[in-house]
């Protein structure tokens, strides 16, 4: 069951953008969860949500209920450990390149190459 929801969720964030979506929704649920069970306001749960989905922690706001301290756990465990890595890896692809990648030129001249081949095995 995990294994199915994790690669639908890798499947539902195919580019940098999706993945941007998926954790500001994760930094607003956790804002709003944060609000509300620590009875806060709306800026210091935002302040709350970024500082801790980022695991930096300043500790001048720290839940004290356990709707909160449930919520920080999620939410110290999401981002950094899906959401940060999966949108570090889509950016990577797009920044590295394959050094063995044949062009699309190089490819129809060996296309062209193995016709020629097959063609003289056929006269043999």
């Amino acid at each position: 069951m995990i294994h199915k929801a994790s690669k639908l969720f890798l499947e539902a964030t195919d580019t940098v953008k999706e993945l941007l979506i998926v954790y500001f929704s994760v930094i607003g649920l956790a804002t709003v969860a944060y609000a509300f069970f620590e009875n806060r306001s709306i800026y210091d749960a935002l302040w709350w949500s970024f500082v801790t989905a980022l695991t930096v922690g300043y500790g001048d706001i720290s839940p004290t209920t356990l709707g909160g301290r449930i919520t920080a756990v999620a939410l110290m465990h999401v981002v950094p450990l899906y959401i940060i890595p999966l949108i570090i890896a889509h950016l990577l692809g797009k920044v590295v390149k394959n050094a063995n990648e044949f062009t699309d030129a190089e490819q129809q001249v060996m296309r062209k190459d193995l016709q020629d081949i097959k063609k003289l095995l056929k006269d043999v």
